[in-house]
């Protein structure tokens, strides 16, 4: 039984009122392309609510009662949020689909322009240019419309030019139903539709470009705002908290309690961290496919990670001390021992905070390690496929034939391309259709341009013999293509310092503040339990760090996959600034 099937069984009673809570679910549903009844999905909901509340009741029982944490009142908060926040998520997933589905719809309008002017330049009608992409799994969007569009005209009797504009009235994309509607009136009234659609993905790609440095600026907002809840807010709380337990003995009602700062700490910060993370990807543009070979990785690693923070962090509370004692989390407890006190020369309080760090460190640098790898060997491929391109339109000139230019550059340097141009030469000199070397390309190169723009050179070959004219086409939409994805890069990669140097300041910032107030108190006669302290506060902020590094790779390539470099690195600086500490506590002692 599906889990829809099940929840609908169990759960439809509540679906009724869900459904009526929601409004026009029907079409949030149809929009999302989420192949589901309105009452069905309403139930999945009702089920959500039901296991969120089971799940949060266990967490609640487990932080009042096992680890003995007061007040609770904090706590209590966790049953009425769960399934409130459960139902907003609800009602929000089918508009985030769908936002995300009109967006990968637009990221594949300029290169089904470009296929269909490339095609066009050909002698290739782009009625047919679509029949040929029903089966091409780099534009899926594009591909379903064109399984539509083949019913409409084989089933129902519809004249290709009718079927366009039908299609063009229930495609998602403003500027694709603006692309098919133009062309059609351009053939029906006699005009030249070769001249119409170049001129027309020249204008799709310049608008591209221009919503690029919108998003950009975009993320420039969302950098600053997150910087102000991730840095400045967690800075203040930090010092009041801080404050508070230091002159408790002198305040009649703390203002920050023990339970509070857990809340907020484990709780609070990670989760501004992933509404960031989320507001981001809904907010910026994305291709029909990725290589998910990077997440894979690090959700592999994601048992080792409890592991070591089990081991690494858990011996060094209260509660968990007696996991010391027990192989081989005492193993990993005496390592961290050992570097903080014999290495670091750190005094009692920091081992759980290098535990942390350690734990982070380890089980992310396989994922981190992997993208680096990937990320070069991808833009490498998309580089080289740009300079071929151009060289093989001026080699077209001479008169070859474009199986014998491609053959004859495969001798030539294009860096990460040269391995799959060796490869393809060798297919064409084996007399290999165009399909089969573009399938083995597909297999060999991860890279959705790299892929794109390839698939565009085979079919313009097999299609339309490959003319000077038409690979000047593709080559310049190509060159267009990487000029627009230079200019995004430029633009966010310079958002990604603020996580960076946020991080610095609120490490450094919290040891500073702790061991400078521990001098003043002990001028006054008063002790600080400065090991207690940072325990209770370093940790958490080591764990904040890591999310930011997240959202570093976010701002800064558009994938959160690329955060796990940056919280690797983020993560190894939190590890590096606790060699200044003896040297921050000297200053405080002797200045």
């Amino acid at each position: 039984m599906a889990l829809s099937g099940f929840c609908y069984g169990s759960f439809g009673w509540l679906a009724g009122g869900i459904k009526k809570l929601y409004g026009n679910l029907e079409k949030d549903l149809q929009e999302a392309n989420i192949r589901l009844y309105p009452e069905a999905y309403a139930s999945v909901v009702a089920f959500a609510m039901f296991f969120s509340t089971i799940l949060s009741a266990a967490v609640t029982f487990l932080l009042i009662f096992l680890l003995q944490l007061v007040p609770i009142y904090p706590y209590v908060l966790i049953f009425p949020l769960t399934p409130l926040i459960v139902l907003l998520m609800g009602k929000a997933y089918p508009k985030s689909k769908a936002s995300s589905r009109a967006q990968s719809f637009d990221a594949e309008v300029p290169y089904a322009s470009a296929y269909t002017t490339v095609m066009a330049t050909g002698g290739v009608s782009p009625y047919v240019s679509f029949q040929r992409l029903k089966d091409a799994p780099l534009m899926p969007n594009l591909s379903a419309m064109s399984k539509i569009l083949d019913i409409d005209v084989r089933g129902l009797g519809l004249d290709p030019v009718s079927a366009i504009e039908k299609s063009a009235n229930s495609v998602p994309s403003k500027d694709f139903k603006e692309l098919l509607l133009g062309y059609s009136s351009t053939l029906r009234s006699g005009g030249d539709v070769t001249h119409y659609l170049l001129r027309r993905s020249e204008v799709l790609f310049k608008d591209r470009l221009t919503r690029v440095k919108v998003v950009s600026e975009r993320a420039a907002s969302f950098t600053e705002i997150y910087a102000t809840f991730a840095i400045l807010l967690a800075l203040g709380l930090y010092s009041i908290f801080i404050v508070s337990l230091t002159l408790q003995d002198y305040l009649s009602t703390p203002l920050f309690t023990e339970s509070v700062f857990i809340l907020f700490g484990y709780i609070i910060l990670p989760m501004i961290s992933i509404i960031f993370l989320w507001l981001m990807d809904i907010s910026q543009p994305k291709y029909p496919s990725s290589d998910n070979r990077v997440y894979k990785a690090y959700f592999a690693c994601l048992p080792l990670m409890f592991l070591l923070i089990v081991g690494m962090f858990f011996p060094f509370i209260a509660t968990f001390q007696f996991l010391k004692y027990i192989p081989p989390f005492s193993i990993f407890s005496a390592i961290v021992e050992f570097i903080s006190k014999s290495v670091m020369r750190l005094e009692q309080g920091f081992e759980g905070a290098i535990g942390m760090c350690l734990a982070m460190i380890i089980a992310t640098l396989p994922s981190a390690i992997l993208d680096i790898k990937i990320t070069n060997e991808e833009k490498g491929v998309e580089f080289g496929v740009t300079n071929f391109m151009r060289d093989l339109v001026e080699v077209r000139k001479s008169g070859l034939s474009p199986e014998k230019c491609i053959r004859n550059l495969s001798k030539r340097n294009y860096g990460r391309l040269s391995k799959h141009l060796e490869v393809i030469s060798k297919q064409l000199g084996w007399g290999f259709s165009f399909e089969s070397i573009f399938a083995t390309f597909d297999k060999r190169v991860r890279s959705w341009l790299a892929k794109i723009n390839m698939f565009l050179l085979v079919d313009a070959i097999h299609v339309g013999g490959g003319t000077p004219e038409t690979l000047e086409t593709l080559a310049e939409f190509c060159e267009m293509n990487m000029s627009m994805e230079k200019e995004k890069s430029m633009q966010l990669r310079p958002l990604m310092v603020i996580p960076y140097v946020g991080a610095g300041i609120l490490i450094v910032f919290s040891v500073i503040f702790l061991t400078y107030a521990r001098s003043v108190l002990g001028i006054a006669g008063k002790t600080l339990s400065f090991a207690y302290f940072a325990q209770l506060i370093l940790p958490p902020l080591i764990f904040h760090v890591y999310m930011m590094g997240l959202v570093a790779g976010k701002i800064s390539s558009e994938r959160v996959s690329a955060g796990f470099k940056h919280a690797l690195y983020l993560s190894i600086f939190s590890f590096l600034t606790f060699f200044m500490v003896p040297l921050i506590g000297v200053s405080f002692k002797f200045g």
